[in-house]
């Protein structure tokens, strides 16, 4: 909340000015009547400076990256794409905002998909992977069909959990499957899939939007900040119990 005193009345052809002190604080002056006088720190001058100008109150920007591991090249192609379409329709279906940049939202968060091509082998996978996790603290892979060779691309010592698109034997300590959807999700996600791509979905994609709607719940909580990672396992650890019992 902005402290101040008022004094006068608002003329709103006066222009605002304003003027940074060398304590530190900042004064927002009406001229040229010199009819308003704020009195702020530092770190609300640009909220106030943007109301001035008429701009919108500054939102939080925070952001996470998902790495999507499935082939996107070659014969399988298909298997990666039916698996990012069917997230992204998850993406798509709530919190969204005007100007938007990432694919979508998830737990009201910005999301953004990232594929990593599994043709490309372990070794460029990993350093994707690390990237990845180094740059935002923590690591959400989602493993596509029969890619579970790729566990190995893991990075150690990122906080990390595995998603897997399949119920495979995966040798992963810390990996979920989502349940299949409902008949009535099933009917609700071909109607919204058919929408986006002109085209039914296939079950690989059905498995990706049961992911998506998994790493949704998961993530609500939390505003998306898992650098801890005992929160993180717990966090999707209970998404998938609560999943399970819808």
């Amino acid at each position: 909340m902005l402290s101040g005193v008022w004094t006068g009345s608002w003329t709103p052809w006066r222009t605002p000015a304003v003027k940074v002190s060398g304590a530190g604080m900042v004064d927002i002056v009406l001229l040229p009547g010199k009819e308003l006088m704020l009195r702020l720190n530092r770190l609300r001058m640009l909220l106030v400076v943007g109301l001035l100008m008429g701009a919108p109150a500054l939102l939080w920007a925070h952001s996470f990256d998902i790495a999507v591991i499935a082939p996107f090249s070659g014969p399988a192609a298909t298997l990666g794409s039916s698996l990012w379409q069917g997230m992204r329709v998850a993406t798509r279906e709530a919190d969204g905002h005007p100007q938007e940049t990432s694919d979508g939202h998830l737990g009201a968060v910005d999301s953004n998909l990232r594929r990593i091509d599994s043709q490309a082998g372990v070794v460029q996978v990993a350093q994707q992977l690390r990237a990845l996790g180094e740059s935002q603290g923590f690591l959400i892979a989602v493993l596509g069909p029969d890619q579970t060779p790729m566990l190995e691309a893991l990075p150690e010592g990122v906080p990390a959990v595995v998603l897997l698109a399949a119920n495979e034997d995966a040798p992963a300590p810390n990996h979920f499957t989502p349940p299949a959807l409902s008949a009535a999700s099933r009917l609700a996600f071909g109607d919204a899939y058919s929408q986006f791509y002109g085209s039914a979905p296939d079950t690989v994609a059905q498995r990706g939007y049961a992911i998506a709607r998994l790493i949704d719940i998961a993530v609500r909580p939390t505003d998306g900040h898992f650098s801890n990672k005992a929160l993180l396992q717990q966090q999707f650890a209970d998404a998938l119990l609560l999943q399970r019992q819808q």
